[in-house]
């Protein structure tokens, strides 16, 4: 055995099961989160953020915990117990405000993405059968319109009080409603308060990324997510003094789960992002501890503190530090903090540790981070699990794995082939009741023995730690029968100077040879080119980068062609390429052009991108 995770053999499967660190709670829903958060936390500051005039504000556990009893008694007064509501805006603490006074005992929450245009947002509306929609004055023009097309909806509900509020009395505000729910408590109305939660039952409906026709609507209940907050907590130390930067959107269950809820229960404070040009500012003047992220972000401290440190003429005295903080650290000696001070005073002085997911992170990144004394994890989660399945801790961080399972939640590799790899399947508390509506999609998700297929294909080495290869639906398989992932290449791509982004994919010759292609965005500040843009130096560039990548792949495995533009890959707001879009995308702009695949190699395609 391993420690913090247990090899065993069940069910003809090799079963890893994660085992605990800390010592975690007896939590039994999110009510209870809240109310044990608020005996532990109740006077320090549970939130902060920026009023209208930009001066820094913020909520106690104390004032949280009494606005979602105020608001949730407020809406049943309002005979909406048991309704669904809809939940759009950007992070701030009315949204989870309003997510916490529904799922605690007035009804079913169903978030919505805030990139989503009017039409997506009517038709989830419909699909998820949304009686109440909270939302930010950032939406109130698209409220009022959605107002006029649907009667259906009973109440309207905007996070603040707007002077132009429609004559339709089904428009209502958060402010008003609140004061109304607090003059109820105190004439002794404990509808809300004393509202029993089932457990077992659905509470939130959390549509997937894609387009509205094909989305999925995954059902969770309050075990499921609770139970992933309790393994959340054995695995990652956390607490009081921690300030966290909320960022990604709040709809998803990577931030409502890890950056909202899990920081509740533990007493982290929560800052809330101005927005991602705001980031390097908030890390700053909020003194951020903790941050729940994508790749692309670590992605960006790292191009700009690595070649920052090389325009100062400082990279051999890093080197030379890293080197001589290495040696100390195997005689139980860590400096890191104070040699690399200075680092960490540009971009984040008090930034200690952060959790990557949605996407896979460099090894090469995590490693110099953690030289430098920043402890950066990758996990691995969906949405169907709650979501996370595996992630590193404080005791283990092996780069390029997601390391072990969390407490209480196993996993297993479905029809290994001969080198390991299979699909990666997981069961626990934590996975869904199934897809809202859609028994076949829930049937072919939720296997025998209550294993949830994720869909991506992984290996478990011997020590127990996972690695993810892909996924499934879009692995490249050559003609010999070897397998090759978009993602391995992306990563590979990402290390050459001018790209900013890339999309690969698989491509079928005349001939029937699978050729690996690869559409590259560049970035124009790394070519340094502004308005002397030139196709043909880039294209070269390129080409002699691709060349190098190439040799070091055997000959069926190299990128036979490629295209380049300026323009941004399309993807989900957990910044996952999406990937069918996109090869649509490319492929009608191939077709437009006239131009044959094999005389495309290298071309600027943005002159006639759809």
């Amino acid at each position: 055995m391993t420690k913090g995770v247990l090899i065993d053999t069940k069910e003809g499967k090799r079963v890893v099961k994660g085992l605990g660190y800390y010592e975690t709670p007896e939590i039994e829903n999110l009510k209870q989160l809240v109310k044990i958060s608020t005996e532990k936390h109740g006077d320090a500051i549970a939130f902060r953020f920026k009023d209208k005039n930009g001066n820094i504000t913020g909520k106690t556990y104390n004032e949280f915990d009494r606005d979602i009893d105020c608001l949730g008694t407020a809406l049943i007064s309002l005979r909406l117990k048991g309704m669904n509501y809809s939940i759009i805006g950007e992070n701030r603490y009315e949204w989870g405000v309003c997510y916490l006074a529904v799922t605690n005992g007035s009804g079913i929450a169903v978030p919505l993405d805030k990139y989503l245009p009017e039409n997506e947002v009517e038709t989830l509306v419909q699909r998820g059968k949304v009686d109440v929609i909270f939302y930010s004055p950032s939406f109130h023009d698209m409220m009022v319109s959605i107002s006029n097309n649907n009667k259906r909806l009973k109440y309207f509900i905007c996070m603040e009080k707007l002077e132009n509020m429609p004559c339709d009395t089904r428009f209502q505000n958060l402010p008003e409603l609140i004061s109304k729910g607090n003059k109820l408590l105190n004439s002794g109305d404990k509808s809300f308060v004393n509202e029993k939660i089932d457990n077992t039952e659905m509470s939130v409906l959390l549509f997937t990324s894609g387009t509205t026709s094909i989305s999925k609507g995954v059902m969770l209940s309050h075990k499921n997510i609770v139970s992933n907050v309790v393994s959340i907590c054995a695995t990652l130390k956390a607490g009081p003094g921690d300030v966290h930067l909320s960022l990604l959107p709040l709809h998803h269950t990577f931030e409502n789960t890890v950056g909202f809820l899990f920081m509740v229960y533990a007493g982290v404070c929560i800052a809330y992002c101005d927005g991602i040009k705001h980031i390097a500012q908030n890390l700053k003047e909020y003194n951020i501890s903790l941050l729940v992220a994508v790749p692309a972000v670590f992605e960006t401290f790292y191009r700009r503190l690595t070649e920052g440190i090389k325009k100062s003429g400082k990279e051999k005295l890093v080197e030379s530090l890293i080197k001589v903080s290495g040696f100390l650290r195997s005689i139980g000696i860590d400096l890191r903090r104070k040699l690399f001070k200075s680092i960490f005073d540009q971009f984040a002085p008090k930034l200690r540790l952060a959790v990557s997911g949605a996407a896979p992170l460099d090894p090469e990144m995590v490693v110099w981070f953690d030289n430098i004394g920043f402890r950066l994890l990758q996990g691995y989660g969906l949405t169907e699990a709650s979501p996370v399945v595996a992630s590193n801790n404080d005791f283990v961080n092996e780069p390029g794995t997601i390391g072990y399972p969390i407490k209480d939640v196993e996993v297993a590799i479905l029809d290994p082939d001969e080198s390991g790899m299979g699909e990666l399947i997981t069961r626990g508390s934590n996975v869904m009741l199934g897809y809202y509506e859609d028994p076949d999609a829930t049937s072919q998700a939720l296997i025998p023995g209550g294993w949830l297929r994720t869909g991506d294909l992984a290996t478990i080495d011997n020590n127990g730690f996972i690695r993810i290869t892909g996924r499934a639906k879009s692995m490249i398989v050559f003609t010999n029968g070897k397998k090759a992932f978009p993602e391995e290449y992306e990563i590979l791509l990402a290390n050459i100077p001018c790209v900013k982004d890339s999309f690969v994919w698989g491509n079928k010759a005349p001939d029937g040879d699978i050729q690996v292609c690869a559409k590259i965005v560049i970035d124009r500040d790394a070519l340094s080119v502004g308005g002397d843009f030139s196709e043909k130096e880039t294209s070269e560039i390129l080409e002699a980068a691709i060349k190098e990548i190439n040799k070091g792949l055997p000959q069926y495995k190299i990128i036979r062609h490629f295209v380049f533009s300026f323009k941004e890959l399309i993807k989900t707001t957990t910044m996952k390429t999406k990937r069918n879009v996109e090869l649509e995308r490319v492929l009608t702009a191939v077709r437009n052009s006239g131009i044959d695949m094999r005389r495309l190699n290298g071309k600027f395609i943005d002159i006639f991108e759809v």
